[in-house]
């Protein structure tokens, strides 16, 4: 029986002929993989000859690249639900556009002939499966359902259906995303449409392109009052997302059931017991803080806002970028304490992350990252000249008062560490973070020792995550600061395709911890008046602070 498609379906259909991506943020049971057979037939019944790839992540069934809890018994009954509703979609399209619908093994060219339920689901299931439209005895059109993988995923060339895009691994998603990107940008008529309804892990990059750009009412039912459409909007990562949660279902005619089978309410549904425990996920589509991302997704979003006006970023190339940060941290500070912390560039899984430098201030119990500069030199000297400029320019502000302590990673480069704390001397009080030593004395309400690592991570998140800090407003802080994981107590991160390593991150843990801990040696203004003397440690002819002071 073919049931008449709500107000929202049509939307998408007719979005979907309009963009080359677009991301379904649909709540369950609200008919997506209906609509994703729609869009498939749709696009197959063009002319022969289209190619249609459906990579579920519900085929990923007991691998680990599934990231989120679900048991075997749920995740077999949404393989069941996607394959019953293509199977339904074709059936009625074909009859409807006198096409012939037949189902073949793609690994055996056969066509399959009086399949029931079960061995339809199985088919599915193993990627065996080939949904063909014929326009003739030779010719057709073709979809084929298969689980996603970046490493096959470079030679996909069609119109790719992700659904459950929110089911799998962040880091497992972004390869996927890079790799089938490129397959449609030399063909015009290609397109991704991604599709899910978690938005448990504030770190997936599918939850990351489902929330406007500026949220900016205070509730989530202002932000997203019931609407038989859905929502349009651009998401995060530039594309176009149709957002139906449960409410707009509901005002298009939808209806859930009770355990005696009758039909309940909106507000019923909110308060059935059942629904309790994944209602924000899976149909109220709320995010909620946690996930494994240390630094919790709102949080981070509020920290940023705060930061309008008030925190800065740049990615500095040259000597133009830095004289320009230097402005901008003259023109931010006040005359509150400042920690400066410094995370030294390495390299890692052979790709070159950057160095990151975090000037915070802090005033009335609040802290202000009134500078983040990010660079990647080759030349030491250089970048000590550039960070010494900049700690000039603290030192250099009406009211306040120079900085009251540098605090530089030696995890990786302990050599590097070691000589800008020679050189600095005279400049600033410094001290070299070794991530692994342990804490000693160790820190109140820990248990057991715990290592700078895991100490300065929880110091700076709680700061963040507790509203005390102000980020600067840029997207390479929001995406950095993803990035670091906390998974049974201890701190790891991953390297993204731009080489980011949380390396804002760690270098705010260590301008946190430069605030957080008394300065000791804090130098005389006639010491720092050396920088400008002929007792100027850093004297390179190419790059030297005054120079850049001119």
């Amino acid at each position: 029986m073919k049931r008449e498609r709500r107000f929202y379906q049509n939307v998408a259909l007719v979005v979907v002929r309009e963009v080359r991506q677009l991301a379904l943020y649909w709540a369950r049971r609200c008919r997506k993989s209906t609509t994703l057979g729609d869009i498939a037939f749709d696009e197959m019944s063009k002319e022969s000859a289209r190619l249609v790839i459906a990579a579920s992540a519900s085929l990923l069934l007991g691998k680990e690249l599934v990231g989120v809890t679900l048991s075997a018994a749920e995740q077999a009954m949404i393989v069941a639900n996607e394959s019953a509703a293509m199977r339904t979609v074709f059936e009625n399209g074909a009859e409807e556009k006198q096409l012939d619908f037949k189902v073949a093994d793609s690994t055996r060219d056969k066509i399959m002939t009086g399949l029931t339920p079960e061995d339809f689901a199985e088919l599915y299931q193993s990627s065996r499966m080939e949904l063909r439209l014929y326009f003739s005895h030779t010719r057709f059109s073709k979809l084929q359902i298969i689980a996603p993988n970046p490493a096959t995923a470079r030679s996909w060339r069609a119109t790719v259906l992700r659904d459950e895009a929110g089911f799998t691994n962040p880091n497992f998603e972004n390869d996927l995303r890079i790799a089938t990107d490129p397959m449609m940008r030399d063909t015009p008529d290609l397109k991704i449409i991604y599709a899910s309804n978690l938005s448990g892990n504030a770190r997936h990059p599918y939850f990351t392109t489902t929330l406007p750009r500026e949220i900016t009412a205070e509730t989530e039912d202002e932000q997203f009052p019931a609407n038989p459409n859905g929502h349009l909007y651009i998401g995060q990562d530039g594309i176009l997302v149709h957002r139906v949660s449960l409410k707009d279902a509901y005002a298009a005619g939808h209806c859930l059931f009770n355990d005696r089978s009758e039909p309940m309410t909106y507000d019923e549904c909110r308060s059935f017991p059942q629904f309790k425990s994944g209602w924000d996920e899976t149909y109220a589509l709320n995010h909620k803080s946690g996930g494994s991302a240390a630094i919790d997704f709102l949080a981070l979003i509020s920290a940023q806002r705060r930061g309008v006006g008030r925190c800065n970023f740049v990615y500095a190339e040259n000597e133009s970028d830095i004289r320009r940060a230097g402005r901008l941290l003259a023109a931010a500070l006040k005359d509150g304490r400042v920690g400066i912390g410094w995370d030294v560039a390495s390299t890692t899984e052979e790709k070159s992350n950057p160095s990151s430098v975090t000037f915070t201030e802090s005033l009335g119990g609040e802290r202000f990252q009134r500078l983040v500069v990010v660079f990647k030199l080759t030349k030491e000297d250089i970048a000590r000249a550039w960070v010494l400029y900049l700690i000039d320019v603290v030192r250099s502000r009406p009211r306040g008062g120079p900085a009251e302590r540098l605090c530089i990673d030696g995890s990786n480069e302990r050599l590097f560490a070691q000589g800008t704390k020679d050189k600095f001397a005279a400049t600033i009080s410094t001290e070299i973070i070794l991530n692994g030593s342990p804490v000693d004395p160790q820190p109140p309400g820990y248990l057991a020792s715990i290592n700078y690592k895991t100490y300065l991570g929880d110091l700076y998140s709680a700061s963040v995550n507790e509203g005390r800090t102000a980020l600067p407003p840029d997207e390479y802080i929001k995406k950095d600061h993803l990035l670091p994981l906390k998974d049974a107590g201890k701190y790891s991160c991953p390297v993204d395709a731009d080489g980011r390593h949380g390396d804002t991150f760690d270098s705010g843990k260590n301008a946190e911890y430069a605030l957080e801990k008394p300065a000791t040696g804090v130098r005389t203004p006639e010491d720092v008046a050396r920088i400008h003397t002929g007792g100027n440690p850093l004297s390179i002819p190419q790059f030297t602070p005054r120079r850049l002071m001119r």
